[in-house]
């Protein structure tokens, strides 16, 4: 039975409620699960770039400038001063607490791509399953705010190619989608570069098909709606790359920094439109080394396999589909939702490719993967609220089922997204026992390099909380430097050390210099003259 207009609005607002009442849930959840003593790199980072924007009353301070936009370092500052809150609570608790409000575009985005709100709400929830997307909105990072974005740009843009022939409402829609890309180029301008060509990419897909059923006589896709979309996305990308050319090198002198180190041209390009940002590495190295066991990794990004592998079997039978039987979608909305999803997973495949080739950055492919999963997402949505149940008892099992499956990849989801330590060998957390130990070394042996983990933990933890406290003492970590003679040896040091085979980097003759009962300080006896 048809649902009426009231019935489907009442509906929506209620399914909305439950996914911004989960996804809050979950940022509550992540936000306490290590009592605020956790350190991360990138949260870190952010946290340096905030402090020196608000000490330097500057949107590029001379120290610690962000290099990629200056949006979430001056965000951050201004809830810093309204409410009161340090730069610390802010991005500890603040910035997983935010990343509920990607619920709002996500939903908009995908009722526009589907066409319908059970698909909308369906995509939405697909997308929070998904380890790889979760994990950066979840940090103390821009991602949260470029993510929906991203999604809201998506929903303006169908709105406007939609509403063209209401004047005012396609001017409305346009002059609001021109300020939300700028703004997600103010917050990554990469990311926003990758995005804008995902979308001219998506136009190359879109006037594909549409010589592919011009020649083979195939009156499948109306004209007039082809050329308005086509003219539409043309624009928008012209437009839109200017204004993130222009930031990058023009605008913000600190976000061409950067790609002016690649000495490469084809690396530049390649920096540019695959959201690289990193010295190249080995990217699938630390698989085995970040987590217990190769079979626990797949089965915590579950999800992200089967978004990947059922969503490109699906677009392949699609494809295969329209080609053999001549029937070409009619609406924009189909042709648009098709070409993203083929533009997005070409810049996906590239992605990989430069990864094995180690020519500019490490795991591109984890950085494009949210994106790519953001147009997944309502691609698979779309498949599964089109298909026709022969029974109400065969549509509620099926549903049933989704359910039971959603929730377990929820959960892995979190787990993977969280650096559970259970399961993973990349620990975030810290203790306050390791916490008064690097106290105590930086008051009373300062200039002293201190050997602090197996990772950058407790280095990312004084970033967040402390601003420039590693000026007085380097923190050491990973392996020891040559350089380093003295160890912090905490009881999780230990535990991480059996975890990944490491022996402790300290010698039976060390000398104990500092002990609280669960972090101690030792240090090396000189084997030189030169050394003390």
């Amino acid at each position: 039975m048809n649902e009426s207009p009231s019935q489907t609005t009442t509906r929506s607002t209620q399914e909305i409620t439950i996914l911004l009442t989960a996804a809050l849930l979950l940022s509550i959840f992540v936000a306490i699960r290590f009592g605020g003593l956790w350190g991360e790199n990138d949260t870190a980072v952010f946290a340096r770039s905030i402090r020196a924007v608000l000490d330097d009353a500057s949107l590029v301070p001379p120290r610690f400038a962000y290099s990629n936009g200056y949006g979430y370092p001056a965000l951050v500052a201004f809830l810093a001063q309204i409410t009161g809150l340090t730069v610390t609570q802010l991005q500890l608790f603040g910035g997983p607490l935010l990343a509920f409000w990607v619920i709002l575009p996500a939903w908009l985005a995908y009722r526009e791509l589907i066409g319908s709100p059970r698909g909308a709400t369906l995509a939405t929830v697909i997308i929070l399953v998904q380890p790889e997307f979760l994990f950066p909105i979840l940090r103390g990072s821009h991602e949260k705010f470029t993510r929906g974005l991203m999604l809201l740009a998506l929903y303006l843009l169908v709105r406007s190619i939609l509403a063209r022939q209401q004047w005012r409402r396609f001017a409305s829609f346009l002059l609001a989608f021109y300020l939300i890309i700028y703004a997600l180029i103010s917050f990554n301008n990469l990311l926003a570069i990758s995005f804008i060509t995902a979308i001219g990419l998506s136009l190359l897909l879109s006037l594909a098909i549409r010589q592919v059923a011009k020649s083979r006589q195939i009156g499948g896709i109306e004209d007039v709606e082809t050329a308005a979309t086509r003219r539409r996305l043309l624009y928008t990308i012209g437009t839109s790359l200017i204004l993130a050319f222009f930031f990058t090198f023009y605008a913000y002198e600190p976000a061409r920094t950067s790609i002016f180190l690649i000495e490469s041209t084809t690396d530049r390009m390649a920096m540019l439109f695959l959201e690289a940002g990193e010295v190249a590495t080995n990217p699938y190295g630390t698989i085995a080394a970040a987590w217990v066991s190769l079979p626990v990794y797949l089965i915590i990004t579950i999800a992200n396999w089967l978004l990947l592998v059922l969503s490109f079997v699906l677009w392949v039978s699609q494809s295969v589909y329209w080609w053999l039987n001549r029937r070409w979608p009619n609406e924009p909305r189909a042709v648009l939702l098709w070409s993203l999803y083929g533009a997005f997973g070409f810049l996906g495949a590239l992605s990989i490719l430069a990864d094995v080739s180690g020519a500019i950055a490490a795991n591109l492919q984890h950085r494009m993967f949210p994106s790519f999963a953001m147009i997944a997402a309502p691609f698979m949505a779309d498949w599964y609220v089109r298909q026709r149940m022969p029974t109400t008892r065969t549509r509620r099992i099926a549903y049933v089922g989704l359910a039971v499956v959603i929730a377990y990849l929820g959960v892995v989801a979190v787990v993977k997204a969280t650096n559970e330590p259970m399961v993973s060998n990349k620990w975030t957390y810290y203790t306050p026992a390791e916490f008064t130990g690097l106290e105590w070394s930086q008051q009373y042996n300062p200039g002293e390099d201190l050997w602090s983990s197996y990772d950058e933990r407790l280095e990312s933890a004084v970033g967040i909380c402390c601003g420039d406290m590693p000026i007085a003492q380097y923190l050491d970590n990973f392996g020891l430097d040559p350089g380093t003679r003295t160890v912090l040896i905490s009881d999780d040091t230990r535990v991480q050390g059996e975890r990944l085979n490491a022996p402790l980097p300290i010698e039976g003759d060390s000398l104990r210099i500092y002990d609280n009962g669960a972090a101690e300080i030792y240090r090396l006896r000189p084997r030189t003259p030169f050394q003390r």
